[in-house]
């Protein structure tokens, strides 16, 4: 008479199964932890470019007086192009002329600061800040 004997450990189908759930397991903790990396470059080259923005939009009219047209450059490592165009700014609402007899010694002008840099696999990222200001009119 045969007796049974307990089976003790696993058997290969159940140790197959047990490799390819943690397959799975680890491919997709690799593509979220891959997507969180990407996420965190492309914050960090935002804050950066952001901060060459502001830095050039403060810089406005501090060294030479304010006036309408265009300057562009790179930052000291060349990752970051921005370039800088003022225009005159009329506000919603109001005439582009004004009335005739009406002087005013005061013109607006809206600086449109664009910073652009490219991400990984050739992205290109673009931020762009804008300020209006008011300067003196150049005389005639």
């Amino acid at each position: 008479m045969r007796t049974r004997r307990s089976h003790r450990g696993f058997t290969l189908m159940e140790i197959l199964v047990a490799f390819v759930v943690l397959a799975a397991a680890v491919g997709v903790l690799y593509r979220t932890f891959s997507l969180g990396m990407n996420n965190v470059d492309a914050v960090a080259g935002y804050s950066e470019a952001i901060a060459v923005a502001e830095a050039k939009i403060t810089g406005l009219g501090l060294e030479q007086p304010l006036q309408e047209g265009d300057d562009s450059g790179a930052t000291e490592d060349a990752r970051y192009n921005w370039k800088i165009a003022v225009r005159p700014y009329t506000p919603p609402g109001a005439a582009p002329d004004q009335p005739v007899g009406f002087i005013s010694a005061q013109q607006l002008l809206r600086a449109t600061v664009s910073v652009t840099w490219n991400e990984r696999r050739d992205q290109k990222r673009t931020v762009e800040l804008s300020t209006i200001r008011m300067v003196g009119k150049s005389p005639l």
